[in-house]
């Protein structure tokens, strides 16, 4: 007994010890059965390594028979965790949509990956790994017989209409048709066109389809609109054609046919040439009386404006100062006290927040400018306040503004004047100087 359970030890000490795979790779379809001849479907590779991974691996293409298969544009990467053989595995997985294309199998080719993980003594290494390859069956909808005109969607809704007057026409005139499909779980670029046909002595102008793709939570949307014109070119009754096209539920097993009808229309002949060169005369005659009322009227406004426009540089609005006060913000205070002064200011002479306090009788602006600079530029600028700064330049505002109520522009001097050499050199040197 001694000897077997030796023996058994020594069997049992290479699994032990045995360490977990540094990458594995495994791919799912969904669903896993037989599919429809345009049903989306999903194909999920997961990579896998008991650490981590050193960097973002690349993901390969699909590769299957030609002509047989149809990956969609989107694709989504999920972390998550795995558990492998009792060992847990940090996992990412990305997504892939395709679709069928025709009946038959559809064999997808052997993946191959090459990744860095990170290996069990902490150091990034190389590691590869292959997913077996995977078989669909794909069966054509029962009934259906035009696989261009098929929508195999959980959800499909079709609608046309057509713009303007349509019961009785010109001949030259168009009449304008629009249609509209939305479907879910698929692309736009799989919901089928518009048949519209071309009607003998007619001339169709299609606009460009308009596709557009969304995802709400993992459900795709699908939403495809058309616009076209159908101008007769005789008189006589015209018929515009229908078409239809094949929507099968997946689900249900539910084949369904969702029908435009066709549109009929009398079209008449052209106006008379004379009557429409009558029209077209009058239509000329009325374009150039308002040409001319238009150059009237802007030559009118363009002497009011000049009498008008302002003879001195309006002064630039507060409000980026007041902004940047509020917000204590000292270097975009600075900045906006600069630009207000130097708008403040007649032009020539003293361009200095200085002058421009003396002027307004405002001694506080240079007071609380000199405060500013200091605590914009690293110096002592703890008395600074943005409150204080802002309540004296709206007063230096009113001052201007009204002269009777603030300054009063005399020959004399100030019977207090501030001391402009005691100013900061940024408050008593000119704005090109700085």
């Amino acid at each position: 007994m001694r000897w077997v359970a030796v023996i058994v030890l020594l069997l049992a000490a290479p699994a032990l010890g045995q360490e977990p795979a540094p990458f594995l790779l495994r791919i799912a379809v969904s669903p896993d059965g037989p599919v429809w001849v345009g049903q989306r479907i999903s194909v999920t590779l997961t990579a896998m390594t008991p650490v981590r991974f050193a960097a973002p691996p690349s993901w390969p293409d699909l590769v299957a028979s030609p002509g047989r298969m149809i990956v969609l544009p989107e694709g989504n990467t999920v972390p998550g965790t795995e558990r492998v053989d009792g060992a847990n595995y940090a996992a990412l997985q990305h997504s892939y949509s395709i679709v069928t294309a025709e009946a038959g199998d559809v064999v997808l080719a052997p993946i191959g990956m090459r990744v860095r993980v990170m290996g069990a003594d902490g150091q990034p290494m190389e590691a590869e790994a292959t997913a077996a390859e995977s078989r669909i069956t794909a069966r054509l909808p029962p009934g259906v017989r035009d696989v261009t005109r098929l929508v195999v969607a959980p959800s499909f809704r079709m609608t046309a209409a057509t713009e303007g007057e349509t019961r009785e026409i010109n001949v030259g005139d168009a009449v304008v048709r629009t249609l509209r499909m939305e479907a879910d779980d698929t692309t736009a670029m799989l919901l089928p066109p518009g048949a519209w046909g071309q009607p003998e002595g007619v001339r169709v102008y299609p606009d460009p389809p308009v596709l557009q793709d969304r995802s709400d939570r993992g459900v795709y949307h699908a939403l495809r609109t058309e616009r076209v014109a159908f101008v007769p070119q005789r008189p006589g009754r015209l018929e515009l054609p229908g078409f239809s096209v094949s929507w099968f539920e997946p689900r249900s097993g539910r084949l369904r046919e969702m029908k435009v009808d066709p549109l009929e229309v009398q079209v008449l002949p052209a106006p008379a040439s004379g009557a429409r060169a009558e029209t077209g005369g009058a239509r000329s005659w009325m374009t150039a009386a308002g040409i001319a009322g238009l150059v009237l009227l802007t030559g009118v406004l363009l002497l009011w404006w000049w009498h008008r426009r302002p003879r001195h540089r309006q002064p630039q609005p507060i409000a980026p100062l007041a902004a940047a006060c509020q917000a204590g913000d000292a270097q975009a205070a600075l900045r906006a006290l600069y630009r207000w002064c130097d708008a403040m200011l007649p032009p020539g002479g003293d361009r200095t927040v200085g002058a421009l306090a003396l002027r307004a009788e405002v001694p506080e602006l240079a007071q609380q400018a000199a405060m500013l600079e200091a605590k914009a530029f690293g110096g002592d600028g703890t008395g600074w306040n943005g409150a204080a700064l802002l309540d004296a330049a709206r007063r230096t505002e009113r001052a201007l503004r009204h002269p009777s109520r603030g300054a009063r522009m005399v020959a004399l001097p100030a019977l207090n004047p501030i001391d402009a050499t005691r100013l900061p050199p940024r408050l008593t040197q000119p704005r090109w100087a700085r």
